[in-house]
Formats: structure tokens, sequence, C-alpha cells
């Protein structure tokens, strides 16, 4: 009968936890930020009982100290067949506390997940947003890259208007004039006037011939004229004399002389100022004749030699000033163009960024980027540390004690919740002995014994490669960090003849996180890229090669990566260039090669580079097609060099 009774209780227990596992409802969310806060369910149930923290010295005194806190407190032990509400709670905290953990590991695992995946899809245009923003962006550097090329034609123009500015310094402005000075019998006497003129330059000669081309001729031309020079061109060959009113013998001289105004040259044998000397340059055809008269000098064929020279002149200047004009605003125009296409480009890129911004503000990258560290960091916190809920009970019998060791309440560790039947000590005596004496007993024999089982607790967990493109599947293994213990019921009675002394504690296990993850594959990754003859420009053929190369270097992300330039020998001892030069067009080669793979988010500590200059060409021949196999950069990446 005591039997029956016996498994009638056992059963109605165990149909009371079942009764209270089917009822619970798990309503609320907790946002953990780290492990060091404690669930809302296990906070409560703590509260109301007393922990020990567990010393690795001294833990007899503690233990004793629970027994008779306990016994003190609840003014004795427990009925032995009674389920107390502290045991209730307490058994369904453990499936609580487990679950609610899972579940906010898996929470926090899948928006780690997400903000992944976003964080890479956004940097390599993978997902829709990227594809969108990438699509935009590059057309945008595609006309910002025309603007460049617009402005530095620009800067052409500007060279070359500033060259022709330049050449302008020798293109002669004619002019026709007259001199009035005293005989002079070197002067009349000399077989070549003109050189002799071109030896002695009267400074008003100068000023009256160059300030006739600025009065005439600036209007003209857009540019500015600058000091300028001048040089007699011809001389009217005949010689005429006359006496003046005060019998003075004069010599009138008719010349074409050129003025240079354009040029910052001074004028040669530039003579002093004498007083006797009258320039006359004319400017139109009536001063002319007026001239003539005036003076009573010359004749018929002075007369319309001037004339003629004097047309002539007029014609060569103005198609002179007209061409100038012609090239200057030719400069002009060219420049005006490029301006206003680069101002509608610049139009363009605005109405680009703002459809790019519509779909990723600028914003966006930022955010994106700190969404994935702060997920990530909370989902490294989280498990960082753990506290795990178990429920002992240790039961001694006629000196013999066993263990019943509830363990989290997770149902899908392949049943192994429960261990039983441990024998613990077999030498606790009862007969004659306090009861606070054997529940400590009880306590001490147990806890010195067994320890909790963290091989139990694995859990996968993930963490970014090298190159930060793919998660990385690793495990969760822990290690003990501290102890707490709390008793729930001590009891005492009978089972047909034999006495049962039992301990039910609840216990807290404080855990640290010891992640460990797979080695990184090691493996061999080469390519050769090609390049642009006497330039550290990758040729076009060659990007699927890099793209192949790549997807290769990212496979290996903890290797390093030898970039090697070599350049062309196309003359003996020579190459693109000199020997010196080869070494550093190698070289530029090669940190071109650095900067395209670092842009592509790979390490920068993981390069090793090298120029080897024209010192090892694959091809010796006499066409381009044989001889651009030596302008290469080889890449290769294996586990050690």
């Amino acid at each position: 009968m005591r039997i029956i009774m016996i498994n009638f209780l056992i059963a109605k227990f165990i149909f009371i936890n079942f009764l209270f596992i089917s009822k619970l409802i798990f309503a609320q969310e907790t946002f953990i930020g780290a492990n060091t806060k404690k669930l809302e369910t296990t906070k409560n149930i703590a509260t109301q009982q007393d922990f020990y923290k567990i010393p690795k010295k001294g833990r007899n005194k503690i233990f004793r100290k629970a027994i008779v806190d306990y016994i003190v407190k609840n003014k004795g032990i427990n009925d032995f067949y009674s389920v107390t509400e502290k045991e209730k709670n307490w058994l369904q905290s453990i499936l609580v506390s487990d679950k609610q953990w899972h579940n906010q590991l898996l929470k926090l695992e899948n928006g780690y997940r997400k903000a992944f995946q976003n964080n890479v899809g956004i940097k390599s245009g993978e997902n829709d947003y990227g594809i969108r923003f990438k699509s935009y962006t590059n057309s945008i550097k595609k006309l910002e890259k025309d603007i460049d090329e617009m402005r530095r034609q620009i800067v052409q123009i500007n060279v070359d208007q500033q060259v022709y500015i330049n050449s302008l310094s020798s293109t002669p402005i004619s002019t026709l004039l007259a001199i009035r000075t005293l005989y002079n019998d070197n002067l009349m006497n000399s077989k070549n006037k003109i050189d002799l003129l071109n030896k002695s330059i009267f400074k008003s000669l100068e000023d009256s011939v160059l300030a006739y081309i600025s009065q005439n001729y600036s209007q003209n031309v857009k540019l500015d004229f600058k000091s300028g020079n001048i040089k007699n061109s011809y001389i009217y060959p005949e010689n005429i004399t006359l006496f003046d009113s005060n019998a003075n013998e004069v010599v009138f001289l008719f010349l074409k002389v050129e003025g240079y105004p354009f040029s910052n040259e001074f004028s040669k044998n530039i003579s002093n100022e004498k007083k006797d000397v009258f320039v006359k340059v004319f400017s139109d055809t009536d001063q002319i004749k007026s001239y003539l008269k005036s003076n009573n000098v010359g004749d018929k064929r002075l007369h319309d030699w001037l004339i003629k020279e004097f047309q002539y002149q007029n014609l060569s200047n103005e198609h002179i000033f007209n061409t100038i004009d012609a090239k200057i605003s030719s400069f002009k125009m060219s420049r005006k163009s490029l301006n206003i296409n680069i101002q509608e480009l610049l139009q363009k890129i605005k109405e680009l960024e703002v459809k790019r911004d519509s779909i990723l503000n600028k914003n966006s990258m930022e955010s994106i980027e700190k969404e994935f560290f702060r997920s990530r960091d909370f989902y490294n916190n989280f498990f960082a540390k753990r506290q795990v809920f178990t429920h002992e009970k240790y039961t001694l019998e006629n000196d013999v004690m066993y263990s019943f060791f509830k363990l989290n309440g997770s149902t899908n560790k392949k049943n192994k919740n429960f261990k039983n039947g441990k024998n613990i000590n077999s030498n606790i005596p009862i007969r004659g002995r306090q009861l606070k004496d054997i529940f400590s007993d009880i306590l001490i024999a147990a806890q010195n014994d067994l320890t909790l089982d963290t091989d139990f607790y694995r859990e996968r967990i993930y963490r970014p490669n090298e190159e930060n493109n793919q998660l990385i599947q690793g495990e969760l293994n822990w290690y003990l960090e501290s102890e707490e213990f709390s008793i729930l019921k001590l009891t005492r009675g009978n089972v047909g003849s034999k006495s049962h002394y039992v301990v039910d504690i609840a216990k807290i296990t404080n855990l640290k996180s010891k992640p460990s993850f797979p080695a990184e594959k090691s493996g061999v990754c080469k390519a050769t890229l090609l390049f642009k003859r006497g330039k550290d420009i990758m040729r076009d053929s060659q990007k699927p090669i890099l793209n192949r190369l790549v997807k290769c270097l990212r496979k290996f992300p903890q290797q390093m990566i030898k970039i090697t330039g070599h350049t062309d020998p196309l003359k003996p001892n020579y190459g693109e260039g000199s020997k010196f030069n080869n070494i550093v067009l190698g070289l530029k080669r090669a940190e071109e090669m650095v900067q395209k793979l670092t842009k592509l988010k790979f390490n920068p500590g993981r390069f090793i580079v090298v120029s080897r200059g024209a010192q090892q060409p694959v091809a010796i021949g006499k066409t381009n097609k044989e001889l651009q196999k030596n302008r290469r950069v080889e890449i290769i990446s294996k586990p050690s060099f």
C-alpha cells in the first residue's frame, strides 16, 4: 500500500511539472546589449531566494552555513512528499531561461547575418540597392572622367594660345613715314642707307612708329601690346635735298619701318635724340599729299610710290590683325564651348546624385556599416558570458547517496537532460547525528565530485573572414567562471524500511565563452597581367583575369600576396626607358595593382611589392605583339614565401 502511495505521489509530481510547462507563455522579448544583465524571469526568481557563491577555497563552511540558514529560516525541514513553490518556480525558470537564451541568440544571429549581408552587398554592389547605387555611381564617375578630360583640353588650349601669342613677337606691322634732318655726308654718300639708319635708330623714330601702331590697331585685336621694337625695312632710293628758310640744307628720307608691338625685345642701337630730326608717320593718303605739298618735295614717282605702298600696307596690316583676332577668338570659342559642356555634365551629375541618394542617401553607407558593427558587437557580447540554471537533487539512503541531476531545460540535446544514480559517497553516517550535519555532508560530498559538463552547452557561432565578405562557422566552448547555489528543499522520509535524506538545490553557473574556428585554408593563386607600353595602366583585356584572381585570393585571406612588376627590354641594356626608369616603371605597375586590390577591400598588410625592371623578360622579339608579354605584373599568393 505504501509503495502504491509513493508511486501515486511521484506521478502527481511529474504531472504538475508538465502542467506548468504546457501553460508557459513566453510573452516578453528582451533587448540584450551584453550578457552581464540577467533575464527578467531569472532575476525575479533569484531575488526570492538566498544564493551563496561557491568559493574555490573554504567551500565546506559555505555549505554548512547554507544548511543552517535554511533550517533556521524555515523552522526545520520540509515534508518528504511536498513540492514547494520555490521548487516549482525554479524548475519552470530552468526551461524559460534556456529557451529565452537560445531565442535571443538566434534573434541576434539573424540580425547579425542580415546586417553583414547588407554591408557586403552594398559594398560589392550585389544586392538590388547596391546594383542601382553602383550603376548611378559608375555613370557619375564616367561623367566626371569626361569633365576631367575637357578641363585638360582647356588647359591645353590655354597653352596653345600662349605659344601662339609668343610667336607673334616676330610678326611685323608695316608703317610708312618721312624723316627730315640736316644734310649728312655719311648718310648721303652711303651706298646702303638702310643699314646706316638701322645702326643708329633715333628714339623719336621708335616712339612715333609704336605710338602710331598702338593708336590705329590696338582696338582691332583683344591682346595687350608689349614694349615693342622697330626695324627699318626699306628707304626710297632717291636723295631729296633742299634749303630751308635759314639757308640750311636739309634731307628728306621716305622709309618703310616694321614695328613689332607683341615683342618685349628692345630696338638695337638706339641713339641719343637729335633736335634736327623730325619724323612724320603717315596715317592716310591725304596726309601724304599734304606733307609733300607743304614741304615742296618729291615728284610724281615719289607721290605714286607713297600712295601705293600705303594702300598695300593697310591691306597687309588689316589681314594680319584679322588673322590674329580670328585665332584668339577660336581659342576663346573652344574654351567657352568646353565650359558649357562641363556645366551641362555637372548638371547631369547633380541629377544622377539626386537619383542615387533617393535610393541610398549619403549617410546610408555609414549607417549600414554602423548597423553591422552594432549587431556584431551585440551578438559577440551576448555569448561572451552565460548563466546556466540547474536543479540538483541528492538522496542519501542507508548511508549511500545518489544524485538526481537536472540540467538546463532544453529538449534538443539528445535526451541528456538527466543523470541518475551516481554513487557519490557511501561513508556518511546517519545514526546519532544532527540533521544539519547529515545534510551538510551530503552537499559537501556532492559538490566535491560533481561539476557542470560544459560540453553539453556547445553552440555554433559565426564571424567574418579576413576579407569581411563571408561568414565562417565556428564552435562556442565554455569554461566555468563561478557558481552560486540556493537550497530549495531539505527533506527526510521513509521509503519502505529505508530512510531517505534528500537535498534539492538551485544552482547558477556563470560560464565564460571560448570561441573556436577552423583554421583558414591555404592554397596557391597566381596570374600575369599585361600593361600598356611605357605606362602603369593595365590593359582592358586583363580585367577577366584580374576578376578570377580576386576570387582565388579571397579563399585564402591569411596568405601574403607577392606582386612583381616587369618591363620590356626593347634595346640592349635598355627597356621601355633607361635602366633606372625600368625599375621605377616596374614598381609603379606593382603599386597600381596594390591600389586596385586595396579598393576591393584586401588588407594592405598582405602585399609584398617587388620590381624587376627589364631583368627577367619572358619574350624576345622584334614585333610589338611579342614584346608586350614583357610589360607585365606577376601576382602570386601561397602559404609561405
